[in-house]
């Protein structure tokens, strides 16, 4: 049996609570996301209806066998956006209850390890983007930082600069989800976004832009320098937003003729 989810956390939650009780079979049922599903002649699948009281009993079964760490566990590897997190999911969950509150550790266990591999990866990269996420000062004062994470990572990055950056205004947003963390000063939250065509920078970000990428060109050794040993610690997907590897911003010609 195939169970389709519609792809959102809560939904895949929704289905693990109802493939627990249907008592689905951890060799041959899946836990599949309905958009990216394949229709199978031969295979029969039940539509799962997302339900808040049945994902938050799933969510507080995790939390309490496994504790905080084990659902971050759960809840980053979902943030891998595996087509399969479903079934893997469940496959690990299976395995984890009959092992018991330390599962997570168990990394040799296949189960274990398939979903832990997913956490670790989502994990990686959004330590990296904590360290090369770059802010530009829009007209209003606000901070607006663009990036193509991977993985989907807003949400768990925001609390960060929620903190470091508690006394600015600023955006994130992932241009490849179309989706922003936006901070008023106060709180921060998640929401659609369009892309920004009318971005109007500050007087002053082309000249702090070009600051930066002089210093990053003196600190430089030219005798030390190692492109490819560069595109290891840094890969090359990761540069499109970075400062010092691009342009520097013009502020518009609004920003020079206003009152």
């Amino acid at each position: 049996m195939d169970y389709l989810h519609d792809g959102s956390f809560e939904g895949a939650l929704t289905g693990i609570y109802q493939m627990f009780h249907n008592r689905a079979r951890i060799e041959t049922d899946q836990l599949l996301d309905a958009k990216t599903y394949q229709m199978n002649l031969w295979c029969s699948y039940e539509i799962v209806v997302s339900d808040r009281d049945q994902a938050y009993k799933v969510a507080k079964s995790i939390m309490d066998t496994f504790g905080e760490e084990g659902f971050k566990v759960v809840l980053y590897s979902y943030l891998y956006e595996s087509s399969d997190y479903g079934t893997l999911l469940f496959k690990f969950l299976k395995r984890a209850y009959k092992l018991g509150g330390n599962a997570i550790t168990c990394l040799s266990d296949d189960a274990i390890f398939n979903i832990y591999k997913l956490y670790r990866s989502v994990v990686r990269e959004s330590h990296l983007m904590l360290g090369i996420l770059r802010f530009a000062q829009l007209d209003k004062d606000i901070f607006y930082a663009q990036y193509e994470p991977t993985y989907d990572l807003t949400g768990i990055i925001a609390p960060h600069f929620a903190e470091r950056l508690k006394d600015q205004l600023w955006v994130i947003h992932d241009t490849k989800r179309g989706i922003g963390a936006f901070y008023d000063g106060q709180k921060w939250f998640l929401q659609p976004i369009d892309a920004f065509e009318q971005l109007q920078f500050s007087k002053e970000e082309a000249k702090y832009q070009e600051l930066w990428k002089r210093y990053f060109d003196h600190i430089a050794i030219a005798e030390r320098k190692n492109p490819k040993c560069q595109r290891n610690f840094m890969p090359q997907k990761y540069w499109k937003f970075l400062t010092e590897k691009t342009f520097v911003l013009k502020p518009r010609e609004a920003d020079t003729t206003r009152n």
